[in-house]
């Protein structure tokens, strides 16, 4: 019991030892006891509110610790997903910088192969004036060849072209016309 019930049964026994009437003092007794009953039945109230905080509080407690679990399980898939996305990226940069050099280097070579081009373009004309003016300077190199073969048979000693004094049968009469030439030129 608490401290309210015993003051007032202290009150209570005052007043019945003081004398008081009869009524009075069951009036009296009367209130004590509705308000010792009022009294125990909010003390089993407050026990059973009590006993539902708690138990809620226990709920609150386990509804808590497994919200945090899921919660450490979804950032643990978040981190998880942002890992593989991270990946992900990476891979998507290192194709773009391998496109983009690709499509740099491509570009250099084909400005490379137009500007060749274009520099062969323009030397094919100068090489063909060229070989026509060298041409033109030059004698022709069959004419130098015969001019220099021609002297050299009309020659008293010739160092290229040895004609044999006596012919062998299968020349006929060409070798015999140049071996009398030159005997007529050795008599001039």
């Amino acid at each position: 019991m608490g401290r309210t019930s015993m003051a007032l049964l202290a009150a209570i026994l005052v007043l019945n030892a003081s004398g008081c009437r009869d009524n009075e003092n069951k009036r009296l007794a009367e209130m004590a006891e509705r308000n010792l009953d009022r009294q125990a039945q909010q003390e089993t109230r407050n026990t059973e509110l009590q006993h539902q905080v708690a138990e809620g509080t226990k709920r609150l407690v386990e509804a808590d610790a497994s919200a945090r679990e899921t919660i450490v399980e979804i950032h643990r898939d978040v981190q998880a997903e942002r890992q593989g996305l991270g990946a992900q990226r990476d891979r998507m940069e290192d194709e773009r910088r391998q496109i983009a050099e690709t499509r740099n280097r491509e570009s250099i070579i084909a400005e490379s192969i137009k500007a060749i081009g274009l520099l062969i373009a323009c030397l094919v004309p100068l090489l063909i004036a060229l070989q026509i003016l060298r041409r033109s300077d030059t004698p022709d190199e069959s004419a130098a060849v015969a001019e220099l073969l021609l002297s050299d048979m009309v020659a008293d000693r010739p160092t290229i072209v040895r004609i044999i004094d006596a012919p062998p049968k299968s020349f006929g009469d060409g070798a015999s016309r140049i071996t009398d030439r030159r005997d007529a030129d050795q008599f001039t």
